[in-house]
């Protein structure tokens, strides 16, 4: 069936996935920071049905097989950035690579199937653009991150328009996979926005890092400039999440951040613009999900749903509201055995409402920034968001209840 209508112009909606990296879920004007400045993606958050009580993984390569597969870690075999066996690295990435590729859904391989344009950019853990089906990209040699991939943002977003306008030439609709290595290290902002923040930060190194955060928000504006001066916007979805967190203040040297159980490793604000078929609401309440993404766009773009996933359409309001709870896992930086996810499970996370626990897993941490607890901890998030006070010993059957619902060993 044709995507076009009678004026030439898709019929389907584009579909924009901005993913940002090592992201504290804090680090927005919009989220509260006082000193950090974000005024293009408030404005897109304004834009958009806004969650800011969004969840991922705690580190970037089971986060990013999650929107690929559009399940958790323990379903994807994708538990961590590395094999713990390092003898043969190439092999190790096509080992990586072809667990990856055995689950039931590629993301954007059911969108190219679908009719859709589909590109690639930034990273991408040990596969290719075209080892997961998407129709063009930027990177094109499997590596640890996205090889030629991550140049997009630092180095301008040319790429972007020019597939954009392949699309159109095409009459295609498009999908955009946006996950730049923003606002993550190497911290090198352009002198003109570092300048802003001297000063302002705890350490200088908190500084740069403000800035990076900045120079992302500024490449967003960009991107929905472009889409804005090219008639697109009304006709262009865009989602947003970051993979994990970050901790400004500590960076490697914190505990409760990357790798880490604690909100500032797995929460972040999630939203969906979709002008004129999505009203703009902020919601402080419901609890969205990293696996509701595939669900999403999925459902918008009428590709294929393989029928095992879990995730909730992150349109439909209600029924995240009506959700009761959720799960996280995090696992040791490098993956102990491919076919055992327990054996690198450091912690397991179940959000119930306001109610969070954290158990502690079955194996250490394997990077010293990678904070888990010694015995499950209790906290309540909505008087406690910075997780200062576990009240696990004095609520017992809250433990006993949401330790039940764990569904990993």
């Amino acid at each position: 069936m044709s995507s076009q209508a009678e004026d030439g112009k898709p019929t389907k909606p584009n579909v924009i996935l901005i993913i940002s990296d090592d992201h504290g879920f804090a680090d927005y004007s919009f989220m509260g920071h006082e000193v950090i400045k974000t005024p293009h993606i408030d404005k897109m958050a304004a834009e958009s049905l806004l969650y800011t009580r969004g969840y991922v993984m705690p580190v970037c390569s089971p986060s990013l097989a999650s929107l690929l597969t559009g399940k958790m870690p323990s379903a994807h075999g994708i538990t961590g950035n590395d094999l713990s066996d390092k003898r043969s690295p190439k092999g190790n990435r096509q080992i990586l690579a072809n667990r990856l590729l055995d689950n039931s859904l590629m993301l954007p391989k059911a969108i190219s199937e679908a009719g859709y344009l589909t590109f690639q950019t930034g990273k991408i853990w040990n596969v290719t653009y075209d080892d997961v089906g998407f129709t063009h990209g930027m990177t094109d040699t499997a590596g640890r991150h996205g090889d030629a991939g991550l140049a997009i943002g630092r180095k301008g977003m040319k790429p972007i328009y020019d597939f954009i306008e392949t699309a159109q030439a095409e009459e295609k609709p498009f999908f955009i996979w946006h996950a730049p290595l923003m606002p993550h290290d190497p911290h090198t902002p352009p002198k003109k926005i570092f300048t802003k923040y001297k000063g302002k930060g705890p350490t200088p190194a908190a500084e740069k890092y403000f800035a990076m955060v900045e120079w992302f928000d500024n490449t967003c504006a960009e991107l929905d400039d472009y889409l804005a001066k090219n008639d697109l916007k009304e006709n262009t979805v865009i989602l947003y999440l970051a993979d994990n967190g970050w901790d400004a203040n500590l960076g490697y040297k914190g505990t409760r951040s990357k790798l880490s159980p604690y909100e500032n490793g797995i929460r972040t604000p999630m939203f969906v613009r979709w002008p004129g078929k999505v009203e703009p609401q902020r919601d402080d309440k419901a609890l969205a999900h990293i696996i509701d993404f595939p669900t999403t766009i999925l459902d918008i773009t009428g590709a294929r749903n393989p029928g095992d996933l879990k995730g909730l359409n992150l349109m439909d309001q209600e029924a995240l509201k009506a959700r009761d709870s959720i799960h996280v896992e995090a696992y040791t930086h490098d993956i102990a055995d491919l076919k055992d996810p327990s054996k690198s499970l450091i912690a397991e996370v179940v959000i119930e409402g306001w109610w969070k626990l954290i158990v502690p897993g079955p194996v250490k941490p394997d990077r010293m920034f990678s904070g888990v607890p010694s015995a499950p901890e209790l906290f309540n998030l909505k008087d406690d968001p910075w997780e200062k006070n576990d009240v696990a010993k004095a609520n017992p059957e809250i433990v006993a209840r949401l330790k039940a619902t764990l569904y990993a060993p």
